[in-house]
């Protein structure tokens, strides 16, 4: 059963969707009969197009890519205990992602979408739970559980990570917060005198988390105790990020990013 009326626009908006067949988890081009990639870009399409092939029969389903731009998503494959009810799994992320939730195909298990990032693309701890943010793709369905809006919830994701995931901080090329996501900007040196501080560029409302945890990675690879990473982030906020956000989120990400070695 589909419903993709549900899907939020904020999604419907990108374009990195393809399409499947109900009998088939291999994408497929929306825009003609082949295989789609979900590491090439080339291959997906608007949500629109996408959408007018499985209503016009082409497809049975649309598929969103995970592009590494700031969104996660959540694979539970057991959504139901064997009385009808929602499996301890399924309970405690569902409940504190707290973002869109939908019903998978099968009907059995869930897919969550929200806001962040990951130090890794992503995982399959081969006991129910996958975890991405790029190089794969869902396929949607739009039949919605609890919370039918898209959250930025990096403490969710590193709570998901920490309890689902355990070996991933044991692995020496888990961590990748150092990639340049988000960079400041270093002004030319004027009348011999250099800027100890770099200009930060504005960081939009639904980038911010992404963002500021890049930016705390850089640091941290650097070689920034957590305190002088806090304390660049606050500053950062406070000049870049339209709105700012809590400070508690930024202890957040401090506290999640420094976990990781150097």
């Amino acid at each position: 059963m589909i419903h993709y009326e549900n899907i939020p626009v904020e999604l419907k908006r990108l374009n990195q969707w393809v399409c499947t067949r109900s009998d088939s988890k291999v994408p497929m081009k929306a825009f003609e009969n082949e295989a789609a990639s979900s590491t090439n870009p080339q291959t997906w399409a608007t949500f629109d197009i996408a959408n007018n092939a499985v209503s016009k029969g082409f497809y049975d389903y649309c598929g969103f890519v995970f592009a590494d731009n700031g969104y996660v998503g959540i694979d539970i494959d057991t959504g139901y205990d064997q009385d009808g009810f929602l499996s301890q799994t399924a309970a405690d992320i569902i409940g504190k992602c707290k973002s869109y939730t939908e019903k998978s195909k099968s009907g059995r298990g869930f897919h969550i979408l929200l806001r962040g990032t990951l130090p890794f693309k992503g995982k399959n701890n081969l006991a129910g739970v996958e975890i991405y943010k790029s190089a794969r793709y869902f396929i949607m369905t739009g039949n919605t559980l609890l919370y039918r809006t898209i959250e930025e919830n990096q403490e969710a994701i590193d709570y998901v990570v920490e309890k689902y995931f355990p070996k991933t901080r044991q692995k020496k090329d888990s961590p990748d917060y150092g990639s340049r996501i988000y960079s400041p900007a270093w002004e030319l040196p004027e009348n011999n005198r250099i800027k100890l501080r770099p200009v930060y560029p504005r960081i939009p409302d639904g980038s911010r988390n992404i963002c500021l945890t890049s930016l705390a990675g850089m640091l941290h690879n650097q070689g920034y105790s957590k305190g002088q990473i806090y304390d660049e982030l606050v500053y950062c906020n406070a000049v870049a990020c339209d709105p700012p956000i809590d400070r508690s989120e930024i202890r957040t990400i401090v506290n999640s990013v420094t976990r990781y070695k150097r």
